[in-house]
């Protein structure tokens, strides 16, 4: 379509025309379109174009990958939720097990039918496995047909514990009978002779509880494989006392607890040997707060609030309560966190050697499920579990004593001396001997007027009245 001029030609051809010009090195042609661009100018816009439409591509990648990420969780979530909702069962005696973790190795959960294999294989095991799952071996769940008025509020007691027959024996025959299920989660070291917290050597020495003979221990003590042994703790002051690695004992313990039991009670305690413990009270104030065990967060007990600034209020460890789906949900939490650190406390929801349990608890439950301690108080602001001896609590007056630890955090108006203490209360703490349980059963659920409310002094007897006719122990007046 092109004319040469030695001049200057126009040619049109469709859309383009060309100018021709003259020069000492001859013709030299440039093109330009309609809007008078260059031909370069052209490439470099067409150049823009092709990276705008690679980014775009790239964009349209990463999101789809992240698509596909997602997708693959929810699905994961999905299956693991549908594994908690349809749990296979053990009936060995109506215990039973769900099958939440199908990928955990076969050694990571032992029943009583391997009593006779050394557990010490487990526990290697356990530690090198990454999500470090739970080494148990166990016997049935003890379940009490108590007359719940409270219908489908069922409390099960969970007691951490080191084997001591005669504390045994004592709680199934007060507080623990009336548990709706009851179970002592019992680290797998026996051996040595307890009074209280203090250790005096037994000359039989200490044994895996593997070495005694079947049907030795009673069906409701299950064995816990712990990493920390309780007896090596250094003397204090010349006397040996347990190391009871407390938060290993707890996260194992309800691990444990969620996968085999998480079906037969809606409230779950974990009650420390020492608290006198009443399973009917934590009905009456679930009940009475309208909450919800299967569909909603809570987490509560004596609320203490101590601590630097900064840290989540928490529970004292006498007793703390919590729903089934607060549970159900921590445990994966506590399945999935890492394990074995010999660091010092450091904020982290972890394993790790002389953690504080309380401590550990409420900053997993708050980081992870986003729940916070709830306090056990009445309608009028008295606590319904203890720190320590009753009679003792009944005498703590906020007004003279000052803002010591014990009232830090707690509100203005909280009740104080005989109005401390709820008239339902939940748990007393700190009655470590067989004697001061038996004692407190007749104070509390005794005859009317028994020796052991007689010898109370006249504060701690008025106490024990209005607790005995709130709960109708006794008819009211």
């Amino acid at each position: 379509f092109l004319r040469h001029r030695t001049d200057s030609t126009l040619t049109t051809s469709h859309d383009r025309y060309t100018h021709t010009f003259t020069m000492k090195s001859g013709p030299v042609r440039r093109n330009f379109d309609r809007n008078g661009h260059s031909s370069s100018q052209q490439q470099k816009g067409r150049s823009a174009m092709r990276i705008f439409v690679i980014i775009i591509f790239g964009l349209i990648a990463i999101l789809f990958t992240l698509a596909i990420h997602l997708s693959r969780e929810v699905m994961h979530q999905s299956s693991l939720k549908k594994s908690k909702s349809s749990s296979s069962h053990h009936h060995h005696s109506g215990s039973g097990r769900r099958d939440k973790n199908n990928d955990a190795p076969e050694k990571a959960v032992r029943r009583s039918d391997n009593a006779g294999t050394a557990i010490k294989d487990v526990v290697d095991d356990s530690l090198s496995d990454n999500n470090n799952k739970i080494a148990i071996s166990s016997s049935s769940s003890s379940t009490n047909n108590n007359n719940n008025k409270n219908g489908k509020d069922r409390v099960y007691c969970m007691i951490p514990f080191i084997w001591n027959e005669e504390i045994y024996k004592v709680i199934m025959e007060t507080w623990g009978k009336r548990c709706d299920v009851i179970n002592f989660l019992t680290d797998a070291l026996v051996g040595g002779k307890l009074k209280g917290d203090k250790i005096t050597e037994d000359p039989m020495g200490y044994r895996n509880y593997t070495d005694f003979p079947k049907g030795t221990f009673p069906e409701n003590v299950i064995f816990i494989n712990m990493t920390r042994s309780w007896n090596d703790c250094p003397l204090q002051n010349g006397v040996k006392k347990v190391c009871r690695h407390i938060w290993e004992k707890m996260w194992r313990s309800w691990v444990y607890v969620e996968e085999n039991h998480l079906d037969q009670a809606e409230w779950f305690c974990k009650v420390d040997y020492d608290t006198f413990f009443f399973p009917d009270n934590v009905k009456y104030f679930v009940n009475h707060k309208k909450w919800n065990a299967l569909n909603e967060y809570h987490y509560f007990g004596h609320m203490i609030q101590h601590r630097q600034k900064g840290r989540e209020p928490m529970i004292a460890g006498a007793t703390a309560c919590w729903s089934r789906k607060t549970l159900d949900d921590i445990a994966d939490v506590y399945r999935a966190m890492p394990k074995g650190s010999q660091r010092g406390e450091r904020g982290r929801c972890e394993d790790r050697a002389e953690a504080t349990e309380e401590a550990s608890t409420s900053h997993c439950l708050k980081k992870h499920l986003n729940v916070s301690a709830y306090p056990a108080r009445d309608d009028e602001l008295r606590e319904c579990i203890t720190v320590a001896k009753y009679k003792d609590q009944l005498t703590w007056n906020r007004t003279e004593q000052g803002e010591w630890w014990y009232w830090k955090g707690k509100p203005k108006g909280a009740g104080e001396m005989e109005n401390s203490i709820s008239f339902r209360p939940i748990g007393l703490h700190k009655y470590k001997e067989a004697g001061e349980i038996l004692e407190l059963e007749q104070q509390f659920f005794g005859k009317p007027d028994n020796n052991s409310v007689k010898r109370l002094n006249d504060r701690t007897r008025t106490y024990v009245q209005k607790v005995r006719r709130a709960m109708g122990t006794d008819p009211s007046k």
